[in-house]
């Protein structure tokens, strides 16, 4: 088979980065018989160097009039491509060759992230209109659907019940970090850790209400891990102005052997987030035989059932709650819990992921 895969997300930080590295990664070294075209921004210095794959640069980013005319050019280009795999919702429509596409979740819709001003209001609900039209015409026009879980499955058939029939589950993995390797600033222990970009969904905001209401009893500090960008820099300010920045800290662009490093550190993981299509880190975390404290929402309970210690994601006494539990966790727990993580892996997600390439072809 040669197969084309739109790999320009590969340089993004946070899941939809990982899950293009991974998956290709995967899919190029469990068949070397197949060939890969690959679209990226700029060719990785860190990734494969096998034979059966073709690089192909472009400076086209996403998500823009460009992507939608001139990127479907690029990949109509590539004559020897016999499918292409979309990891994401933005499928060219000017796109010719049959294809595949990955969905993650529903955020942007659910989400909005618009300023307060009645232009940028106006101007998310075009982008909204605009992102719903082409997802129906995607959803339709997609040979099969790769959903990151059940939870998302059914996201979807809310919306286009005729999808159902072209729809797959196929669960991301667990990503194996490097070495750990402490970091260069100062950590305050003991610590919570937070892992995960700052959008508002993010739900990091409970946190502060937790230490407004029990600072007094709670000694630990907490960290988070996340990406520079308008909102982890509005959440610092916020963080500020309630005069709680001695106690939850943010560290921008870790490294991987960093992230290691905390995750092998915490005293548990703090996932409030209100909404996942899958939820990687929580799976990083149990894998170090670490607590997970999440939100009880959206895809966790599928992914995590009962390896974590749930709260009600808008009440920080039950968030309370699950901390105080965490820390009365067993070995035996944590022995099981990093059992669990290993079922979800890479390698079988990939060998999926081309049986269907084959049901496509």
């Amino acid at each position: 088979m040669i197969i084309g895969f739109d790999a320009r997300l590969m340089s993004v930080p946070g899941g939809l980065g990982r899950y293009c590295a991974e998956l290709l990664h995967e899919l190029i070294e469990q068949n070397p018989n197949d060939f890969f075209v690959v679209i990226v921004k700029t060719v990785p210095t860190n990734f494969s160097s096998s034979k059966n794959i073709r690089w192909v640069e472009t400076g086209i980013h996403w998500y823009g009039f460009d992507e939608q005319i001139g990127l479907g050019h690029l990949m109509n280009a590539q004559k020897d491509v016999q499918l292409w795999h979309i990891p994401h919702w933005n499928v060219p429509i000017t796109l010719r060759k049959p294809f595949v596409m990955t969905f993650h979740d529903f955020i942007f819709e659910e989400f909005p992230t618009y300023g307060n001003s009645f232009g940028s209001f106006l101007n998310y609900k075009l982008k909204w209109l605009i992102w719903r039209i082409l997802l129906l015409i995607n959803l339709y026009r997609a040979r099969k659907i790769i959903t990151i879980s059940n939870y998302v499955r059914e996201q979807i058939l809310r919306r286009e019940p005729s999808a159902a029939k072209k729809i797959e589950v196929i669960y991301n993995g667990l990503s194996h970090l490097p070495k750990a390797e402490a970091p260069h600033f100062e950590i305050s222990k003991p610590f919570f850790l937070m892992v995960g970009n700052s959008y508002p969904h993010k739900n990091h905001a409970i946190v502060l209400k937790l230490l407004k209401e029990y600072r007094a009893q709670i000694s630990e500090h907490f960290y988070l891990l996340t990406h520079r960008d308008r909102f982890s820099e509005a959440l610092e300010k916020t963080i500020s102005e309630a005069k709680l920045s001695d106690r939850i800290h943010i560290v921008f662009d870790a490294s991987d052997t960093t992230l290691a490093w905390m995750y092998e550190s915490c005293e548990a993981l703090i996932f409030p987030s209100l909404s996942e299509g899958f939820g990687i880190p929580p799976l990083e975390a149990i894998s170090y035989k670490k607590p997970v404290v999440a939100a009880k929402t959206s895809s966790l309970p599928e992914i995590l059932g009962d390896d974590a210690f749930w709260f009600s994601p808008t009440d920080e006494d039950t968030l309370f709650e699950a901390i105080s539990n965490s820390k009365n966790d067993t070995q035996l727990k944590k022995e099981q819990r990093a059992a669990c993580a290993e079922k979800y892996s890479w390698a079988a997600a990939a060998k999926s992921t081309r049986i269907l390439y084959q049901s496509v072809l």
